[in-house]
């Protein structure tokens, strides 16, 4: 079956160059994630774990992660100048190019799975989901980070008109198919409610004032209903101890 969504994404990133994978001095927004990606996946796991990096791109947290704690990163994209830009750096030496939703590892293979901004790249996240749960070791973690819209219906989730592998999807949602591919949601945390709600008077908000807006949210996040409302969406989940794929 044709997959339009699957030739554009292909298309598209086959033809960047992503700027030096270390540095985010000119996106604020990527590496206010990065900082708060960093502690959150390594603060979870074990010195030695195995991570994949699925539909990771260049590298660029990746990166960042096998240098804040003694894991181990594999990479996999369905763009090979992705992939090639991964293999630059020399401590990211295990990279294939390939499908999130078929993909090339044996079953109960890594401790954990990764998901950074790609999920919300496929009409429905489960197939990807279930492949993650089948790889991972039971035990095993799943991070999952995207973007979430409130402009869908009660489906959850809508395609973006004029670009075929863009999707709009919903926190509720996205842990809901989480939750359907076998695993256990251990935390939902919403990032960048405060930014959501000021961002049509402060379109270019700096490092600093990303840092400002997430300390509130955490201070908000007990009022009932304040999650959802979150722009970017971290879900950590585990696949059950006896888990069948």
């Amino acid at each position: 079956m044709e997959r339009p969504d699957k030739d554009e994404n292909r298309a598209f990133y086959d033809t960047q160059r992503e700027h030096d994978r270390l540095r985010f001095d000119e996106h604020p927004s990527k590496a206010f994630l990065a900082d708060t990606l960093v502690h959150w996946v390594t603060s979870d796991l074990a010195p030695g774990a195995r991570i994949l990096d699925i539909a990771g791109g260049s590298g660029a947290y990746a990166s960042r992660i096998v240098r804040a704690a003694q894991v181990t990163v594999v990479g996999l994209d369905i763009s090979a100048s992705m992939i090639e830009q991964r293999a630059e750096d020399p401590l990211l030496p295990e990279n294939v190019v390939g499908d999130m939703e078929e993909l090339p590892f044996d079953e109960s293979s890594f401790d954990a799975a990764l998901f950074v901004a790609c999920l919300h790249h496929v009409p429905d996240p489960l197939p990807a989901l279930e492949e993650a749960h089948r790889i991972l070791k039971p035990g095993g973690r799943l991070f999952a980070a995207e973007p979430c819209s409130l402009r869908v219906g009660k489906t959850g989730v809508a395609p973006v008109p004029g670009h075929q592998h863009e999707f709009r999807i919903s926190l509720p949602y996205l842990a809901g198919r989480i939750r359907t591919a076998g695993f256990h949601i251990d935390e939902i945390a919403g990032k960048r409610t405060v930014l959501r709600l000021v961002r049509p008077i402060l379109r270019h908000p700096s490092l600093e004032t990303f840092r400002t807006a997430d300390r509130l949210d955490r201070a908000l996040a007990h009022v009932p209903g304040y999650t959802r409302l979150a722009e970017l969406a971290l879900i950590r989940g585990t696949r059950p101890i006896g888990s069948e794929h």
